[in-house]
């Protein structure tokens, strides 16, 4: 079994030997902003989503507990919470998309030498997008509460605490917090001594994403109807997750995925950190680290227009199951490539890879009386491919070429999507039979420790291309030009966030 905690929700997904999907459990949960850049999650409200989702995907599934070898555990990146003495959280989960501690993350920069931080953790630590800004904002915002918080956990290490009593983490998810060295595989005593001040008692012990946990607490083993004597990867990032997932494990390939945010990433048999910072490079195993760029404005682009404008799209939704999506996905075919002349620039969270501007905003441009609902539908997808097409810009700089491009992630389901980044990116796109890519990928490593897989290039028969999609000529040059503008249009409007910003603070 794969569980899949996301930043909207968690997935429990069921796969049988060869990466097939037997039942799968899905339950979503708010996203809270108490205040303009916070973005948080409930930490508890998540673990009941797991054991909710797991009971539930059991229960669909009819297996047996007893045929359930192991569960492996897949978890959003970047994500941090303060955990007391007695193991409660003293925090909500502060997300990737939180960017309170922007000025701690600008006090970073200039007060450090971000390139040797670079060099050492793969991170761009002077970006609010990383927790070891956030640990600095609670440091001087918060203090009683740092003197109150025994661990800082993500979420993933609090479920594995509260199933084990045994704080854990895994490489790649400390590798995303800013203050570990992929060189070594450990916490960065440097780092933590000189810029954090903080002791490495208060953080989780490492350990490969291949180890493996055993003698679950009874209690939440017969909550979810497992074994007593499951076997558990400690499993790792949704990112890395998704590589495994769709097949991904050598340089000759490059996953795409896009879920709540979206991504590209490959793996290499070095740390790779070009100067300048443009993309970031996490350890992964003990000899496999994986490279890439993220955006924070994938998938959850579309969920805002579904939350936001709901009553409208529900009674067109009824021809389709219900399932705004797949409405989405025909609004986006009836418009032609370009949106008419429509482009919509989806920083409604900041930006990471390749500009790391966490002021940028939205811009919608434009905009006539002859666009509709479906044309703003269709520029908001293109949108979000054209910042994934940036960031394959600089993979592709950096970086051996890739042979080949895999989609994993919601997107992966969506043919439209799909057609849009071959005819953008030039590049055939395969996608692999398992749509749940991240839940494979721990269940894969579930798979190794329970013995089942002798090796991680092994290439299950669910991870092998169902669908190979083509790029149209014709559109790659139309999208080519479109994207020279939506270039250009982010350069004209990225500093107006600053500016608005300054001028608020002005009349304070």
């Amino acid at each position: 079994m794969g569980v899949d905690i996301g930043t909207s929700g968690t997935r429990a997904v069921l796969f049988d030997a060869s990466g097939y999907e037997v039942a799968v459990s899905r339950q979503e949960y708010p996203l809270l902003c108490p205040q303009q850049g916070w973005m948080e999650l409930d930490p508890e409200v998540i673990f009941h989503a797991v054991i909710t989702t797991v009971s539930r995907c059991i229960s669909l599934s009819g297996i047996p507990k007893d045929q359930i070898r192991g569960l492996g555990i897949s978890c959003l990146m970047h994500s941090l919470m303060a955990v007391s003495r007695d193991g409660r959280p003293i925090t909500r989960l502060i997300t990737w998309a939180d960017h309170r501690s922007m000025e701690e993350a600008e006090f970073i920069g200039k007060s450090y030498p971000v390139q040797q931080l670079y060099e050492k953790t793969g991170c761009r630590v002077h970006h609010p997008f990383y927790p070891i800004s956030k640990i600095l904002w609670f440091k001087k915002h918060q203090p009683e509460l740092v003197r109150a918080t025994s661990r800082w956990m993500t979420i993933k290490d609090y479920i594995l605490f509260k199933w084990f009593g045994e704080p854990i983490t895994d490489y790649t998810l400390a590798s995303a917090q800013g203050f570990f060295n992929i060189h070594t595989r450990d916490w960065d005593e440097d780092i933590l001594k000189e810029v954090l001040g903080i002791k490495r008692g208060t953080l989780c012990p490492v350990a490969s994403c291949l180890h493996a946990l055993k003698g679950m607490k009874r209690e939440y083993a017969h909550a979810m109807g497992l074994p007593d004597d499951i076997t558990v990867s400690i499993g790792s990032g949704d990112g890395v997750m998704a590589n495994l997932g769709c097949g991904v494990f050598d340089d000759t390939a490059m996953s795409s995925t896009i879920g709540t945010s979206g991504a590209l990433r490959t793996t290499v048999t070095r740390p790779v950190t070009p100067e300048g910072q443009p993309l970031w490079c996490y350890a992964f195993t003990d000899d496999r680290w994986v490279a890439g760029g993220a955006i924070n404005n994938g998938g959850v682009v579309l969920k805002w227009f579904r939350d936001n404008f709901q009553v409208q799209f529900e009674k067109e939704a009824e021809a389709f199951g219900g399932k705004i999506y797949r409405l989405f996905d025909s609004y986006a075919e009836e418009v032609p490539p370009g949106s008419q002349g429509l482009i919509f620039l989806p920083y409604l969270a900041g930006e990471r890879n390749p500009d790391w501007n966490a002021r940028a905003t939205g811009v919608m441009w434009g905009l006539t009386y002859a666009h509709t609902r479906k044309h703003l539908v269709r520029a908001a997808m293109e949108g979000i491919l054209f910042r994934l097409f940036a960031v394959y810009e600089i993979l592709e700089k950096y970086l051996a070429p890739r042979h080949k491009i895999r989609a994993g992630g919601g997107y992966a389901q969506s043919r439209i999507w799909l057609s849009m980044q071959a005819d953008l990116f030039g590049r055939r796109i395969e996608v692999p039979k398992v749509t749940e890519a991240s839940a494979l990928g721990a269940a894969f490593l579930a798979m190794a420790a329970a013995g089942a897989v002798d090796r991680l290039d092994k290439m299950l028969p669910a991870m092998k291309a169902q669908a190979v999609i083509e790029p149209n000529p014709e559109n790659h040059s139309l999208y080519g030009e479109i994207y020279k503008k939506a270039t250009a249009l982010y350069e004209r409007t990225k500093n107006m966030a600053l500016e608005k910003e300054e001028g608020e603070h002005a009349e304070e």
